[in-house]
Parts: structure tokens; C-alpha cells; sequence
């Protein structure tokens, strides 16, 4: 099976992407965001690059489908002044296993 493949992120994190001919989606606003990514599931994008700071505003979304076949969420880009998206879950996932974060 064939799927698409999108990216969603600010206009100057998106720019190599277009070289690429990647679908872009440039959310103006969290709730556009939340909009713009509903979008691109419900048209079947089976994977979806995601930039890191956004991750943290549609978590709820991106926790609905951790366990899925598609869509597949990939964050990507660095997080603004933090651990990313990623070092994030790793940590919440290794405090729930082992009752601490050990890392």
C-alpha cells in the first residue's frame, strides 16, 4: 500500500521539504494546528513528519494513535530550550516500567 506523506511545521522549518515535493502544512495558530493535523489524518497521510515544538500542543492526538499502524507521527526539528518530544515520552515510559526515571 501506498501512503502520503506530509510535514507540519513553521515556514522556515518546511522549506527543504518543498525542494522535496512534500505536502506542507503551516498551522497560524494552536487551534489551526489541532485543525491541519486532524485534516491530514482524515485524508489518509499513513506518515506524518511532525515539528518538535508542536508535538507538545497536540500530545492528546499523538497519544491516540502511539499504538496504531497508520498514521505513524514522526517528531522532527529540535525542541525550543528543552528535551524534545521524544526524550520526553522515553522518560515517562521508563518512570512507568521501572517507578523512577533512571536515565
Amino acid at each position: 500500500m501506498n501512503y502520503k506523506i506530509c510535514v507540519i511545521g513553521t515556514e522556515a522549518f518546511l522549506f527543504p521539504f518543498l525542494q522535496f515535493g512534500f505536502t506542507t502544512y503551516t498551522p497560524p495558530s494552536d487551534d489551526m494546528l489541532r485543525n491541519y493535523l486532524q485534516d491530514v489524518i482524515d485524508k489518509d497521510y499513513g506518515i506524518i513528519y511532525i515539528e518538535d515544538s508542536y508535538c507538545f500542543k497536540v500530545k492528546d492526538i499523538l497519544d491516540k494513535y502511539r499504538h496504531s499502524m497508520t498514521p505513524i507521527f514522526i517528531p522532527i526539528g529540535e525542541s525550543e530550550g528543552g528535551e524534545s518530544f521524544y526524550q520526553k515520552m522515553i522518560n515517562e515510559m521508563m518512570e512507568s516500567a521501572v517507578g523512577m526515571n533512571i536515565i
